[in-house]
């Protein structure tokens, strides 16, 4: 038999035995012989999952990485595996690890005895020279340190969204439809899982909007920031960010969701700091493992400046999915501004249609700051007088002098993109938007 046709009939076993662990061990091995260096890694990183054969598929599994250039997840993996399994040929492969990603002036450390505490002192050392390299302390569990980011089951649905009709059509068609019907999807050769990138005007409900996704799917809701995943310790952010996404695999159905995305996925350049480019490609790994092993994780971000996100993020099986969301339309700016004089002392009796005629292009944000500043005025008078004092209708017009739209700086931004930065047509939408309110 040729070794094309053995590698099709242990891939047709695989297909009707896919937890046979010891199977992809010698299917990661037979494609490795041949050459095919992804798919082998694919095999073994698959391998991993399976509980018998984890550790020997990992001891294959590193040096293959390190090969390969993909140092991040080699460093994560073994210093993973060495915490269960400490042995010379692993301790010699992590300090290969560390040579390759330019740390040879490290060492590793000796083996200490299982019952001694780690070390904790290198947290307090000063921060050394940016040209020499620190090791971070271990951390055993970032999956579990990824907890504290889980806000659980969310019952707040699409229902709950104001507005953003069309927005919440393209989610539900996309992203809801191929979890609540998989059949339906799978006969078109589709699955559920991937990204969307939401993009708009701040305060326009883009993180609601991402937390009803994940209530419609009953899926837990995970949201983190740049600033939870960046750590000093060379190697420790990409530990952070494979810990979030593990912490998602356990939990599945998840919804793992990046705000201010554009500040973690900036476009990459000569002069960016060597430790970021190696975040942003674990994050670029992690976000192709989402797509390949995951289909119930679905991955959401949102961003103000989508035109700061590197273009690798937005290619096919990434965030291919792109939608705009635009500021509340008159139906959303009366859901809102109703909600907002209801919780007011006479705020039912305030006439709700002259207040959405005036605020065009006012963000959520904006509507709840203008509730609150005519809240104010009666606020005030309520205090000099020792008794509550109704808002009146007189409050919001000198307030509507005073809050004015958000919106409007971005729209001029944004403008000059969607004119003259839209060469693949990703600013199609904002365009006709623009075009729509007589902004273009």
């Amino acid at each position: 038999m040729s070794q094309d046709a053995l590698i099709a009939a242990v891939a047709q076993a695989l297909r009707a035995d896919p937890r046979n662990g010891p199977l992809w061990l010698h299917y990661a091995d037979l494609l490795n012989t041949q050459g095919s260096t992804e798919p082998a890694l694919a095999a073994l990183r698959t391998a991993v999952e399976i509980a018998p054969v984890r550790d020997q598929a990992l001891l294959k599994l590193l040096p293959m990485l390190r090969a390969a250039g993909q140092l991040s997840e080699a460093l994560i993996r073994a210093e993973s595996l060495l915490e269960r399994n400490d042995t010379p040929q692993l301790r010699a492969e992590l300090a290969a690890i560390h040579a390759a990603r330019g740390s040879e002036a490290q060492s590793v450390p000796e083996a200490a005895p299982k019952s001694a505490p780690k070390a904790k002192e290198a947290a307090n050392e000063p921060q050394r020279e940016l040209n020499q390299v620190e090791l971070a302390p271990d951390k055993s569990a970032d999956a579990d340190w990824a907890s504290q980011f889980d806000w659980g089951d969310l019952r707040v649905t699409l229902a709950d969204v104001a507005g953003l009709d069309d927005v919440k059509r393209q989610i539900n068609l996309r992203i809801l439809a191929p979890f609540k019907q998989p059949e339906i999807y799978s006969a078109f050769g589709r699955a559920g899982g991937g990204g969307l990138l939401l993009y708009g005007p701040p305060g326009c409900g883009k993180t609601f909007l991402a937390r009803a996704t994940a209530g419609e799917l009953g899926a837990r809701f995970v949201s983190v920031s740049i600033h939870d995943v960046l750590d000093k310790y060379f190697g420790e952010s990409e530990k952070l960010v494979h810990g979030l996404f593990e912490h998602a695999r356990r939990n599945k159905p998840t919804v793992l969701f990046f705000d201010e995305f554009d500040a973690l996925a900036s476009p990459r350049g000569s002069g960016e700091p060597q430790f970021f480019k190696s975040l942003v490609d674990q994050l670029l790994q992690e976000m192709d493992g989402v797509q390949s092993r995951n289909k119930d994780i679905l991955l959401l971000a949102a961003t103000n400046v989508p035109w700061n996100v590197d273009s690798a993020f937005r290619r096919p099986g990434r965030f291919d999915r792109v939608l705009f969301v635009t500021p509340p339309d008159e139906a959303a700016r009366e859901r809102l501004l109703a909600k907002s004089l209801a919780a007011l002392p006479g705020g039912a009796r305030i006439p709700v249609g002259p207040l959405v005629k005036r605020t065009q292009l006012y963000s959520g944000a904006d509507l709840r700051s203008l509730c609150e500043h005519a809240a104010e005025r009666a606020l005030d008078r309520s205090l000099q007088s020792g008794k509550v004092h109704e808002v009146v209708a007189a409050d919001f017009e000198r307030s509507l002098g005073q809050v004015r739209s958000s919106v409007l700086e971005w729209m001029a931004t944004a403008r000059n993109y969607a004119r003259y930065s839209n060469e693949g047509g990703q600013y199609d939408d904002l365009a006709a938007y623009l075009k729509q309110i007589k902004r273009w």
